[in-house]
Parts: structure tokens; sequence; C-alpha cells
């Protein structure tokens, strides 16, 4: 009978222990990404013309305690796309994807797909940490 109330305690508190483990090594994985993602835009940068392109870089909570979002763009990145068009776009994508008059210098998902194996491995290992520590 003892063994099957350590089985439900050790099951009820599993959850408890990977959410806690987990968020913190996404945390550190999303970051890391983050701050490669700035390192290759500023190998890419001619003569600081990203300006607020690498401030854009951040990581920030998502909806829930394992969700981390890698982001770059957004507010701090949008312009004219001609001085005096009020046609707004976000220079990040220009920048990522390429536009008619610059080729494409991509920084964010080039980043991300290198990475991606490496982040991928340390998250199960925290996973695999837990399930053996017990």
């Amino acid at each position: 009978m003892a063994d099957n109330d350590d089985l439900d305690q050790y099951l009820q508190a599993l959850p408890d222990k990977l959410k806690d483990q987990l968020s913190e090594v996404i945390h550190e994985q999303a970051q890391r990404l983050s701050d490669a993602q700035k390192d290759a835009l500023r190998s890419l940068e001619q003569s600081h013309e990203t300006g607020e392109l690498e401030n854009s870089c951040t990581v920030v909570p998502g909806a829930h305690d394992l969700e981390w979002i890698v982001q770059a763009g957004g507010e701090l990145t949008m312009k004219e796309v001609r001085e005096g068009s009020n046609v707004a776009y976000d220079y990040s994508v220009g920048f990522e994807f390429g536009t008619s008059r610059q080729p494409a210098r991509p920084f964010f998902y080039a980043t991300y797909n290198t990475m991606r194996d490496e982040m991928q491995g340390a998250i199960d290992e925290a996973i695999n940490e837990v399930l053996s520590n017990d």
C-alpha cells in the first residue's frame, strides 16, 4: 500500500517540479538566443544603420510560465516608407528579408535555426534531470 502512496505523491509533485525547472531553462535558452541574434545583427550592421533594431531584440514572458517570446522589431523599428508618405513599415522585416533596395541580411531566423538543436538539447536535459532525481 505504501508503494501506491509514494507513486501518487511522486506523480502529483511532478508537474510542479517540471514547470519550475523548465521555466528557468527555457528562459535561459531564450535569452541566449536573443543575445546571439544581437551579435549576428552587429556583424551585419553597416555604419550603425540598424538604429533601434538591436534594442528591439528582447525576451518577454508569454501567456504561461513555460512560454518566453524572443522578439525583434515592433514599435522601436517602425518608420515611414518615405518621408511624408504617412505609410509606416517595420524596418526589421526589411533587414531580415530584404527589400527592393537592399538585400536580405538575416539575423533572426538564421540564428534560431543554427541554435535550435542545442536549445532543445538543454530543455531535454532539464526534463531528464527532473525525472531521474526522484
